[in-house]
């Protein structure tokens, strides 16, 4: 008897570990699971002629949030999701919004990648190589140090900033275009016809 509870003590054991480090693994991804979710509904929701485009967009969302350093997984997510929110909102014209967000998404989602792929070229790259073209090893490492504090500069003002305040300010302008109006048809076409008076 005291072996079966053992025995039983040890599976429940080895379950909430494998429990505990599945949501560990779940919410170290959190990031690009809401991504991947955000671009799933532009996918779906997209007009065939879309498609393909987005689901190239979605790939590289997803992939920006799960391989490029924090915030920009998480700022990906936001943007991600914000969009999602706003397509499905939209009553005028989803289409051409999503087409819009989606090449905001891409955008980001390659600029993250391309940082990504540029920090990993440069820690890659021998300063004693480097040192016999620049005509000492202290000057080649004062020029890679300087190369990538420019890098770097340019990354956080861009990933961090410049392109997520113009995405937001995208999607706030393409939310705003239209005032608010009747959802039905018959009472849009009614507001229409006498411009909004009775």
């Amino acid at each position: 008897m005291d072996a079966i509870k053992e025995t039983l003590n040890h599976l429940l054991i080895y379950e909430v570990n494998g429990l505990l480090a599945l949501t560990y693994v779940l919410w170290e991804r959190i990031a690009a699971i809401l991504t991947a979710g955000a671009m799933s509904y532009f996918t779906y929701t997209a007009p065939h002629a879309q498609r393909t485009w987005i689901t190239a967009t979605a790939a590289l969302a997803t992939l920006a949030a799960l391989f490029t350093p924090p915030p920009a997984p998480l700022i990906m997510a936001v943007m991600a999701m914000a969009g999602a929110l706003a397509v499905w909102r939209e009553t005028f014209n989803p289409d051409h919004l999503r087409w819009r967000l989606n090449g905001g998404l891409a955008l980001y989602a390659l600029a993250a990648l391309g940082y990504l792929a540029y920090s990993h070229y440069l820690d890659g790259v021998d300063a004693m190589a480097w040192a016999k073209t620049l005509g000492g090893e202290g000057q080649a490492a004062a020029a890679l140090a300087q190369g990538r504090a420019f890098v770097n500069t340019l990354a956080t003002w861009g990933l961090w900033l410049i392109i997520p305040l113009g995405y937001f300010s995208l999607l706030a302008q393409s939310m705003f275009v239209h005032p608010p109006g009747p959802q039905e048809p018959g009472e849009l076409i009614s507001t229409i016809r006498t411009r909004g008076h009775d």
